[in-house]
C-alpha cells in the first residue's frame, strides 16, 4: 500500500496523480498555449522564459551558492515533499484561497524551480500535482464585482505570475492539459480580474461596487465597499498589475492583451508619480519589499515581452537608500528595522538584487549580501535570478544621520552597525497599515530595542491581538485611558483620520530636538484637549528625553507608556518611585521621571493572553488635572557598563536635566514658551552646541 511518505516518482507517475490526485476532465481543451515568449512592439519574436533564458542557468546556479541565497537553496532542495503531497491530496480546501491557495502555488513554483535547476523527477511529479490543484480552485481571489465578477486584489495574480514561471521551469514536457488550464485561468479569470482590480484602484467612475466572496474560506469579513479607493496607491494596486502583466505577456494574441498592458503601464507611472522623491514608502520597508518585488518584475516583463524598458520609471537607487535608512539592526535580529505600523523585520530584500544589477548600485548590494538581512521566502529565487556578483557592496558614502522619512517619521541615528543607536519619533499623515500610534518613539542601542514598537499586530479587530494597534501598545501618552482617533478594523486595515506635524526640528553635530503636535489626533477621539504635544532631545549616542505638554478642557489623568521589547521573553521592565529600568539582555535603558504634580510609576503588561505574547512596559500617570508635564530622562547603556548619572529639576524658568556620562557633564534646558509653540531647547555640552 502506498502513502504520501512513499517516493514520489515510484508512487505518482505523472498519469497516475492525474488521474488520482488532480483530475482534469473539467477542463475545456484550448488551442496549444503560448510559450513563455511574445511579439515586441515591433514585430519580432521572443521567445523568452519568463523570467530567465536557459543559456542563463549555470549562471543562477552560481548565485544560489552565494551566502545570500544558500541557505534558501537548500531548504528548497530539502523540502519536505511527503508532507507537501499529503497537504495536496489530503489537507488542502480548495475554498480556502487566503492561505491554502498561496501554498499550492508556493509549492508549484518552488518545485519547479528546483526542477529547472538541479533536474529531478520527485520536484517535477510534484510541481505538476500542485499546478493541477491550483485549477480546482473556482476562483484564485476573494473579492468580487458586482457580486459575480471576480476581483484580482492579490491572490490571483501572484498565483498567475506563480504558476506561469512553474509551467517555464517545468518545460515542454508539461502535461498539455495542466498548460492549457493554466492559460484559460489567465485569458478568463487573471486579465479581467486585474483589470477591474487596477481601473477601481485608478478612480473608475462610477467606482466598482466590491464584496467579499463569502464562499471563501479562511476570510476575515470586512467592509471591501471602499476598497477602490483604499487600495489606490498601496501595495496591492501593483500586485495587481503584475496579474495584468503576466496574462498580457503569456497572452500575446489574446484580444485584451493590449488593454492589459497599456493599464499596466499608466499603473505603475501614476504609483511611482505619487511616491516621495526620497524613495521612501508610506507603509515601511517590509511593504516596499512586497510592492517592489513585483514591480521590478513588472519592468522584467515589459521589457523581455514588449520591447518597452521602463527602468528610468523612477529612482531605483533613492528607494536602495531609504531601505538602508529604515534599518534598525541588533544583535538578536541583523535585518530589524523601524517596525511603525504593519512593517515588519522580515521585510524582503529581492527587489534589491534587481536595483543592484541594473543601476550596479553598491548600496542595494550592501544590503542585499549584508549577513542576516535575507529571509528565506517562498520567491527568494527572483533575488538570485537577478543577482550579479560583481555590483561593488559599499553603500553610499553620503548618508546622512538624520533625517525624515514618510509618513511623516523623524530619525536620528549615530551609524549603521547593530551597536550603532537609532531613535525614530512617528508624526506625520495616516496611511495604509497604520497603528494609533502617532508621537510614538523607537529606540535602539547597543544591539538591544529598547523603547519598542509593536510586530505582528492582528489584521482582524476580533482578535486579541488588534490592541497592538491601538495607543496603548506603543511608546505613547494616554488621556483617561485612551488614545488617539483610530477605527475597528470595519474595512481591513486602512488609515485613520490621525494627523500630527512636526512644528520644531533642528539637528546638531551630537543632538537632535524635535516636536511633534497631535492634538487633532486625541481631538477626534473625544478626549477634551487642547494640546498634546511631544518634545524629544537626544544627546547621541544614548541619552533620550521625552517632555509631554498635554492641556485639557477638563481634570483628567494621563498616562505616558513605554514599551519594552520582549518578542523573545528577554526583556522586562522594572519601576520605582523615581523611575523605571528597560531590562535586555545585551543593554538597559535606566530612566527618571519627573512631572509638574507627583507621579505614579510602575510597570504592567498589555491585557493579552500568554498565546498572544508578553508585552511588558513602563507606566507613568499623573493625576487628575487640566495641564499635564511629564519628563522621562532615559540612559542607555551596555550591561558591561553603568548608566549615566541623571537628574533633573523645575522651577519658573522651565525644566533642567543635568547628568555626567562617561565623565563628561552635559545640561539641557527646556523653557515653555506662549501658546502652543514648541519650547526653546538650550543643550550645554562638551561642543557647547545650543538651539533654540
Amino acid at each position: 500500500m502506498t502513502t504520501p511518505e512513499s517516493d514520489l516518482s515510484s508512487n505518482f507517475s505523472r498519469r497516475r496523480f492525474l488521474q488520482a490526485g488532480a483530475s482534469l476532465s473539467a477542463l475545456s481543451v484550448l488551442s496549444p498555449a503560448a510559450c513563455a515568449g511574445s511579439k515586441s512592439r515591433d514585430g519580432k519574436s521572443n521567445m523568452r522564459g519568463v523570467m530567465f533564458d536557459r543559456e542563463e542557468l549555470p549562471r543562477i546556479r552560481e548565485s544560489l551558492k552565494h551566502p545570500a541565497f544558500a541557505h534558501y537553496w537548500e531548504s528548497s532542495r530539502n523540502a519536505d515533499l511527503a508532507a507537501d503531497l499529503r497537504f495536496l491530496t489530503v489537507e488542502v480546501d480548495t475554498m480556502n484561497r487566503v492561505r491554502d491557495l498561496a501554498r499550492v502555488a508556493n509549492i508549484a513554483f518552488r518545485s519547479a524551480f528546483v526542477h529547472v535547476i538541479e533536474p529531478s523527477e520527485d520536484q517535477r511529479v510534484l510541481a505538476e500535482l500542485a499546478v493541477a490543484t491550483a485549477l480546482k480552485f473556482n476562483r484564485w481571489d476573494w473579492i468580487l464585482e458586482d457580486g459575480v465578477h471576480t476581483v484580482g486584489v492579490m491572490r490571483g495574480p501572484m498565483v498567475g505570475v506563480l504558476l506561469s514561471c512553474a509551467l517555464d521551469w517545468l518545460g515542454e514536457d508539461v502535461d498539455p492539459k495542466l498548460r492549457d488550464g493554466v492559460m484559460q485561468r489567465l485569458g478568463d479569470e487573471i486579465g479581467p480580474a486585474s483589470y477591474r482590480a487596477v481601473h477601481g484602484e485608478l478612480g473608475a467612475s462610477p467606482m466598482p461596487r466590491w464584496t467579499m466572496d463569502l464562499d471563501s474560506t479562511g476570510l476575515t469579513i470586512v467592509d471591501v465597499s471602499q476598497w477602490p479607493k483604499i487600495l489606490a496607491d498601496t501595495n496591492l494596486q501593483i500586485i495587481a498589475t503584475s496579474g495584468l502583466l503576466i496574462s498580457a505577456s503569456m497572452l500575446p494574441d489574446h484580444p485584451d492583451a493590449t488593454k492589459w498592458r497599456e493599464l499596466a503601464e499608466r499603473s505603475l507611472r501614476e504609483f511611482v508619480a505619487k511616491q516621495p522623491e526620497d524613495g521612501s514608502f508610506d507603509e515601511g520597508s517590509a511593504y516596499w519589499g512586497f510592492t517592489y518585488n513585483y514591480f521590478c518584475l513588472c519592468l522584467e516583463f515589459l521589457r523581455r515581452f514588449h520591447g518597452v524598458d521602463e527602468r528610468g520609471i523612477t529612482d531605483f537607487p533613492a528607494m536602495a537608500r531609504y531601505f538602508l535608512r529604515s534599518t534598525m539592526p541588533t544583535h538578536e535580529t541583523p535585518r530589524d528595522t523601524l517596525s511603525i505600523g504593519d512593517c515588519s523585520n522580515s521585510g524582503s530584500v529581492i527587489a534589491l538584487a534587481w536595483i543592484g544589477r541594473e543601476f550596479r548600485d553598491s548600496t542595494a548590494q550592501h544590503l542585499l549580501t549584508r549577513p542576516g538581512m535575507v529571509t528565506t521566502e517562498p520567491t527568494l529565487c527572483w533575488g538570485a535570478i537577478w543577482f550579479d556578483p560583481t555590483v561593488p557592496t559599499d553603500f553610499a558614502a553620503d548618508m546622512k544621520h538624520d533625517y525624515t522619512l514618510a509618513p511623516g517619521l523623524v530619525v536620528s541615528r549615530t551609524g549603521w552597525s547593530d551597536q550603532d543607536a537609532v531613535l525614530c519619533l512617528r508624526s506625520g499623515e495616516p496611511c495604509n497599515h497604520e497603528h494609533a500610534d502617532r508621537n510614538s518613539l523607537l529606540f535602539a542601542a547597543y544591539g538591544e530595542r529598547l523603547f519598542n514598537d509593536p510586530i505582528k499586530a492582528s489584521y482582524d479587530p476580533k482578535a486579541p491581538g488588534w490592541l497592538l494597534r491601538q495607543t496603548e501598545a506603543h511608546t505613547s501618552v494616554l488621556i483617561d485611558g485612551g488614545g488617539h482617533i483610530y477605527h475597528h478594523g470595519e474595512e481591513g486595515t486602512n488609515s485613520s483620520l490621525a494627523h500630527a506635524h512636526i512644528v520644531a526640528h533642528q539637528v546638531g553635530l551630537s543632538w537632535m530636538t524635535t516636536t511633534s503636535d497631535a492634538t487633532e489626533a486625541y481631538r477626534l477621539a473625544g478626549h477634551p484637549v487642547s494640546r498634546v504635544a511631544r518634545t524629544v532631545v537626544y544627546l547621541k549616542p544614548d541619552v533620550v528625553i521625552v517632555f509631554d505638554a498635554i492641556d485639557l478642557v477638563k481634570s483628567l489623568p494621563v498616562e505616558v507608556r513605554f514599551q519594552a521589547h520582549n518578542r523573545d521573553g528577554k526583556g522586562s521592565v522594572v519601576a520605582d518611585a523615581d523611575g523605571f529600568v528597560i531590562k535586555r539582555p545585551q543593554a538597559n535603558l535606566q530612566a527618571v521621571c519627573g512631572g509638574g504634580r507627583p507621579l505614579t510609576i510602575s510597570s504592567g503588561k498589555l491585557d493579552l493572553p500568554v498565546d498572544t505574547g508578553v508585552y511588558p512596559y513602563a507606566s507613568v500617570v499623573a493625576s487628575a488635572a487640566r495641564e499635564h508635564r511629564i519628563l522621562t530622562v532615559g540612559s542607555a547603556h551596555p550591561k558591561s557598563k553603568t548608566a549615566a548619572d541623571l537628574s533633573w529639576e523645575h522651577d519658573e524658568g522651565g525644566w533642567t536635566v543635568s547628568g555626567q556620562r562617561d565623565g563628561v557633564s552635559f545640561r539641557v534646558h527646556l523653557a515653555e514658551r506662549e501658546g502652543a509653540a514648541a519650547p526653546a531647547v538650550v543643550c550645554d555640552l562638551p561642543s557647547r552646541a545650543n538651539v533654540g
